[in-house]
């Protein structure tokens, strides 16, 4: 029944009890370093992050100076460093100076105003800091206060450092709707989704989802249609992981469609990890524009409101401007064979069903 959870890295003193809680993926938080002054805190530091706030009741038979040495013995063991603490009224500069201050708009004190208080006559604070061999910095600050001689309470702040989640409002406007993809698709069989997956993930983020709906509603429109799926990556990794990234990126976004109702016996799915790049994987900006899902037609010509496929131009100088009738013949076969298969595939696929049922 406790609103929520111990940190990860750190556990709690036996018998606490938690009565707030309140975490976020990223937002800035002022961490003690220094004595409560008469203007604020006389020495501190704004760290963004994410943010974790916990208050535990503390058993009342345990001393703020127990309860504050435990922790320090298991911070340090877990390789943190002691950054600064103080003890009773030593935490504010002077008898006179403001008990309370504001740490994090988003902790969910006992106080008004969410502010932390700087304290009343018998407690401990402690500051601590570690950086992992991956960059990431830890800061946690712990206030155990007894409140009027009897209520033990302690505030554990925790922020971590990490970059802020980006990208999630677009400023893109030539995401493809589905009147573009359809007709992408009716002049070249094909489109790219240069959809926003984040560096060696497969998750579809929420600006994605623009481009989603506007092939489930291209699907939707058109029952007909069936298409592949294409997944690729950027060079970063083995060719066997960027493989496996590469199809499971195309299956999220069959995932995605089929969530939405789209039968996924109309999606086939395949990748091809980084060994189809359509820029240069020098930059970010071009390794970004590799990881990508493309379309592809699987039944051109045959879905209703969309163009044939057309032939492209020849590419050398004297070639005549207009197609070859034998060319264009083969092209129409072509269809013509594409529709005549997927059209003895769905008879197939009605008499099964009418023979076993789905």
């Amino acid at each position: 029944d406790e609103p929520g959870q111990d940190l990860p890295y750190l556990g709690r003193y036996p018998g606490s009890v938690i009565d707030g809680y309140k975490t976020t993926h990223y937002d800035q938080i002022t961490v003690p370093l220094g004595p409560l002054g008469k203007n604020g805190l006389t020495r501190s530091e704004t760290v963004a992050g994410q943010v974790t706030y916990i208050r535990y009741n503390v058993p009342e038979d345990r001393s703020p100076l127990e309860f504050i040495l435990n922790y320090q013995q298991a911070l340090q063991h877990a390789g943190f460093h002691i950054l600064w603490q103080c003890a009773n009224l030593g935490c504010r500069v002077n008898n006179d100076a403001p008990v309370n201050t504001l740490l994090w708009r988003g902790a969910p004190t006992n106080y008004q105003g969410n502010v932390e208080n700087f304290l009343f006559e018998n407690g401990r604070m402690l500051t601590a800091e570690h950086h992992a061999t991956d960059g990431v910095r830890t800061l946690i600050f712990i206030n155990d206060n007894t409140l009027f001689g009897h209520s033990q309470i302690a505030s554990v702040y925790s922020v971590q450092t990490k970059p802020m989640q980006g990208g999630l409002v677009s400023s893109d406007a030539g995401h493809l709707t589905s009147a573009g993809m359809a007709d992408a698709l009716a002049q070249h069989g094909r489109f790219t989704m240069h959809l926003p997956f984040d560096f060696n993930q497969a998750t579809l983020r929420a600006d994605a989802q623009s481009s989603i709906m506007a092939l489930f509603q291209l699907m939707q429109q058109h029952p007909p249609l069936r298409v592949r799926l294409d997944g690729h990556t950027d060079p970063v990794g083995t060719a066997t992981y960027n493989q496996k990234l590469s199809l499971n990126r195309a299956l999220a976004v069959k995932s995605a469609l089929t969530a939405q109702g789209i039968d996924g016996r109309r999606i086939e799915v395949t990748g091809y990890g980084a060994s189809r790049p359509i820029a240069s994987n020098s930059t970010d900006d071009g390794r970004a524009k590799n990881r990508r899902v493309e379309v592809v037609a699987l039944t051109p010509g045959a879905t209703a409101g969309l163009r044939p496929a057309s032939v492209p131009p020849p590419t050398i100088a004297s070639a005549p401007t207009e197609i070859p009738g034998a060319a264009l013949a083969a092209n129409v076969l072509d269809t013509a064979r594409s529709e005549t298969n997927y059209q003895i595939q769905q008879g197939v696929r009605n008499l099964i069903q009418g023979v076993f049922g789905n």
